[in-house]
């Protein structure tokens, strides 16, 4: 197992994200780093994702062209008028009640959270009529991983654009990108120093009746033969620590490893 970027190169890199967050050029950016892996044979994406399914309770398994994974974020889904979103943000390794409640308590988490909400709602408002999301939001258990989740639930305004169109007007949301959009951006080009590929992206299905639902690639790996590529981000806004968010990129690591290197 490899890790390209080393500890301190990544103090540095979210040390700039804070900086830029102090001036005022940004509210939150998602730093991502990745993780090479090489097998002594080639996986097996069937097997990889029977033991996800197994193995990630309530997550979103996904494969597509060698892109395996178990994630956690609903970007949207749509039936009919009825459209919905589950936006993750805020981490811990849930291996306590006591880190459960530290989650829920933590003003940290709850900011970071907060800005992939509005984010969010401020893209469908214009688009439905109704639109509804909680003003706390929950803890949610996903294997050794919890995350805060807020559902959102609304009613679109006739015609109802697809669960495609929605998913394209959404991505990139603050919990894979960050806020402002087109500023956060320009900061991961600039300090990630790899290609994200198809990390983060959106991965799932429309039907011919624009009915469909949208889940971001997250807590994944792409697959080529014996070798495989995981990517894993943390939320930088003010009060981040850069070796807390490091802890948080490889606790959201942690699963995928897991599925794919099996005694």
């Amino acid at each position: 197992m490899v890790a390209p970027r080393t500890r301190d190169e990544w103090r540095g890199a979210v040390a700039r994200v804070l900086t830029a967050i102090e001036s005022g050029e940004l509210e939150k950016v998602v730093l991502a780093r990745e993780v090479l892996i090489e097998a002594d044979t080639a996986f097996d994406p069937h097997e990889i994702v029977r033991g996800l399914v197994a193995s990630q309770p309530g997550s979103f398994v996904y494969a597509s062209e060698g892109l395996v994974g178990a994630s956690p974020e609903l970007l949207v889904r749509r039936s009919g008028t009825v459209v919905e979103s589950r936006p993750v943000a805020g981490t811990t390794v849930a291996d306590s009640d006591d880190a459960l409640r530290a989650l829920a308590a933590s003003v940290k988490d709850t900011r970071e959270h907060r800005f992939v909400v509005d984010g969010i709602v401020e893209v469908l408002r214009s688009r439905c009529d109704e639109l509804l999301a909680d003003a706390v939001p929950d803890v949610a258990v996903f294997g050794p991983v919890a995350h805060l989740a807020t559902p959102i639930r609304g009613r679109l305004t006739d015609p109802a654009p697809s669960a495609l169109e929605l998913a394209r007007l959404l991505h990139p949301t603050p919990a894979v990108g960050g806020t402002p959009r087109a500023a956060a951006l320009d900061a991961i080009r600039a300090l990630e120093g790899f290609d994200r590929g198809r990390y983060a992206g959106p991965v799932g299905w429309v039907d011919a009746r624009g009915d469909g639902e949208w889940a971001i690639a997250l807590r994944g790996a792409e697959l080529d033969g014996a070798r495989a590529r995981l990517v894993a981000g943390a939320g930088i806004v003010a009060g981040s620590d850069p070796d807390a968010e490091w802890a948080e990129t490889q606790a959201k690591l942690e699963p995928m490893l897991r599925a794919l290197v099996r005694p």
